[in-house]
């Protein structure tokens, strides 16, 4: 089920300067020092829909900022060198992002609640971005997520008319598979079966064919990133081979992960349970 876009009072940021506009509210600045910052969907009984120019810009310390539902626009270069900017959290009212917003910014993860339709500033960010990103799209009822990977010139493709095309998405895998790392392969094709937006039957067999070949690198990344969910799948989807299950229980007894060793056991005992020895006389 996705997670709903909830803010509670007091996690709201004080440290904004603001003032309002025939839009709605513009949040000017935040001049405070915290890392994690959830500005408000209101302020005065208005909408905040717009984050003016340069609102954050040099802001060293901030990592994660969750944006206003309502928000509309973003200025220019209004995350201008926040360094340390891993996470962007919003709406998708939100449908471009102003002029060098992001320069010198190293997004890892954006979360965009689809409130109204699929359209979203998802291509703005793209755009501006060249690293790898982890990208959840909460749609009512489920999540789609999504990768934009070092690859990712061509992902920057599959965009039409502000949404995204998961088809062209999907053809793309190859580029992944070619110039990317076995693990982030692995990770796409993973979380594509995982939440299958529009995913065809054949872009289906064709993450599961590629992931029958690579079950050793699927079961080192679940046990790296503690992927019960994602090992827990690949069980009903029955793609764990003996060898793979083995591999997993090795990676985990290494890492000192009990809790994943034990899965991988059980999952081997119900999948491939020994044999009863029987004697002839």
């Amino acid at each position: 089920m996705a997670r709903e876009y909830v803010k509670k009072d007091n996690m709201l940021s004080k440290e904004i300067r603001y003032k309002k506009t025939e839009k709605g509210m513009m949040i000017t600045e935040y001049y405070g020092n915290d890392s994690y910052v959830v500005l408000p969907d209101e302020i005065e009984g208005e909408p905040v829909t717009i984050l003016g120019d340069y609102a954050f810009s040099r802001n060293l310390s901030v990592e994660e900022i969750w944006m206003p539902l309502e928000l509309k626009e973003v200025g220019r270069y209004a995350f201008y060198r926040c360094r340390n900017l891993r996470k962007l959290v919003l709406g998708n009212r939100l449908l471009d992002m102003g002029g060098g917003a992001l320069t010198g910014c190293h997004l890892e993860e954006v979360e965009i609640y689809l409130q109204d339709g699929k359209k979203s500033c998802l291509k703005s960010i793209v755009e501006e971005m060249r690293y790898q990103m982890r990208i959840y799209l909460h749609a009512p009822e489920r999540i789609l997520e999504t990768h934009h990977h070092g690859a990712g010139g061509y992902y920057r493709q599959c965009f039409y008319d502000r949404e995204l095309d998961y088809r062209k998405y999907d053809e793309m895998f190859y580029h992944t598979v070619a110039e990317d790392t076995e693990e982030t392969a692995v990770e796409l094709a993973l979380n594509r079966l995982r939440f299958p937006a529009e995913l065809s039957d054949k872009n289906r067999q064709g993450y599961e064919e590629y992931l029958k070949k690579h079950m050793t690198a699927v079961a080192k990344w679940t046990v790296k990133q503690e992927e019960v969910e994602g090992i827990r799948f690949l069980q009903r989807r029955k793609l764990w081979t003996e060898q793979s299950l083995q591999a997993g229980m090795d990676f985990a007894a290494e890492g000192s992960k009990t809790e994943i060793l034990s899965i991988f056991m059980d999952i081997r005992k119900d999948q491939f349970p020994k044999k009863k020895k029987t004697f002839e006389l």
